[in-house]
């Protein structure tokens, strides 16, 4: 009788007997196979078909008719586990030894110690926001005008109030703080962050105003207008050309500003929009540098507040570039409930990849109001009437509207605009047939050239 392949004994013929003779594998063999066999989750090989492990049966000649599969079970033939009838498997184990869980071993140490410096890390910044303990005596403190935010955090660190100047600013120009008011105030000892802000927030016990006086800067000046205006100020210790030096000499002021600058040839003031308009307080010792502190301070305050870090995913532009958006849209547009349609038209267009056109932008390189045609066609990074995309700097200071309008324009499909009254209102619309049948009216009011 013909070796089959799918046994765990091989059958020979017995040429004198004439009977089938089974030769067994040795016992210490098998109970090792067994063994094997339960490390790899098989069944034994006293109770399998597998051949046993180690050992392979080469396949021979099948010499007998072919069997149907109920005629060799009936018969007690042995099945194969799997495959094609006639081919042998080999059962391979695995062994799990010591390298094994030396790197579970090494995995869970790494883990606890990245665990425990984390945890350390944590404890050290909370610690330097929230010192441990309540806060204890009180302390008078007068701020003078001028303070910016940094000034002020050396002194409540100097004086005990806050464990961290470095903390504390951070807190503030991440976070936002309160607009503050000089003069005295009374703070505890070992305070938190959010302690402190609070008694800023409250306001002086004494407003110290003997000598000072308000200074209003409007929104939409860019930093040379400013200039103008401070030399026209009483009281100022400073002239313009003093604040325009102390701007320049940090030029990346606000946090939205890129670090370090990337601009282009022809920019005119790189911190140009990066100080916010707004009434400030100054006595004859506010230097110009201490107003220009103040200013960004107050920009990167509104800009948390409005939650500029957002850009990027509201709007799909840096929190820099909605800035430089913003200042266009203050140029543009005169009435609050325009500026939000302002910003969609220059979205929409900056989307189609249309030159913004604007014409604010090149009355900031040329500085006249009266455009010629060889004025809007001046060589210039900021000729957005030439140019397609954004201007590299802010063209001014823009206000809050502005600011919250960049961040949230209006839904429309509006791709043009133009002024079409006295009182400032702005007509928009999707077409250019449109478009010029309200330039036309625009014309006849002699709003337009």
């Amino acid at each position: 009788m013909p070796v089959t392949d799918d046994s765990t004994e091989s059958e020979v013929d017995d040429a004198e007997s004439g009977r089938a003779t089974a030769l067994r594998t040795p016992p210490a063999v098998r109970k090792l196979a067994n063994r094997l066999a339960g490390l790899v989750g098989l069944a034994s090989a006293d109770q399998s078909s597998v051949v046993e492990p180690g050992l392979l049966e080469r396949a021979q000649p099948d010499e007998r008719p072919a069997t149907a599969p109920s005629q060799e079970r009936a018969a007690g033939g042995p099945q194969p586990v799997s495959g094609r009838r006639g081919v042998d498997y080999e059962v391979v184990s695995t062994r799990r030894g010591p390298g094994t869980f030396g790197a579970l071993l090494i995995l869970v140490l790494l883990g606890f110690i990245a665990w425990t410096a984390g945890s350390r890390a944590y404890r050290w910044v909370t610690e330097q926001l929230d010192p441990p303990g309540a806060p204890t005596g009180e302390i008078a403190l007068t701020l003078p005008l001028g303070s910016s935010t940094a000034s002020i955090s050396d002194l409540l660190e100097t004086e005990g109030v806050v464990p961290s100047s470095r903390a504390y600013e951070w807190y503030v120009r991440l976070r936002g703080g309160p607009a503050f008011q000089a003069g005295e105030y009374t703070f505890q000892s070992n305070s938190s962050v959010w302690e402190t802000l609070a008694v800023l927030e409250a306001g002086p016990s004494r407003v110290a105003q003997a000598a000072q006086q308000p200074l209003t800067i409007p929104e939409g000046l860019t930093l040379a207008q400013m200039a103008d205006l401070f030399d026209d100020v009483q009281g100022l210790s400073f002239s313009g050309r003093d604040f325009l030096t102390a701007v320049r000499e940090r030029p990346v002021l606000s946090l939205v500003a890129p670090t370090p600058p990337v601009l282009p040839e022809g920019v005119i003031e790189p911190a140009e929009g990066q100080l916010f308009s707004d009434t400030y307080f100054y006595d004859s010792q506010t230097s110009a540098e201490q107003l220009v502190a103040l200013m960004v301070d107050r920009l990167d305050a509104v800009l948390t507040e409005l939650d500029y870090a957002d850009a990027p995913r509201r709007i799909g532009l840096t929190s820099y570039e909605t800035l430089i958006v913003a200042s266009m849209i203050e140029r543009e547009a005169q009435r609050t409930e325009d500026r939000p349609k302002v910003a969609r038209v220059i979205y929409n267009r900056l989307a189609r990849g249309w030159s913004l056109g604007l014409d604010a932008t090149v009355v900031y390189v040329v500085g006249s109001q009266e455009l010629t045609a060889d004025l809007l066609a001046v060589n210039s990074p900021y000729n957005t009437r030439v140019l397609v995309g954004l201007p590299p700097t802010p063209i001014a200071a823009p206000g809050r509207a502005s600011l919250e309008a960049a961040l949230h324009p209006e839904d429309g499909p509006w791709m043009y605009f133009v002024l079409t009254s006295e009182d400032g209102t702005l007509s928009f619309s999707e077409t250019d047939e449109e478009f010029q049948r309200d330039k036309a009216v625009c014309v006849e009011l002699g709003l337009c050239g």
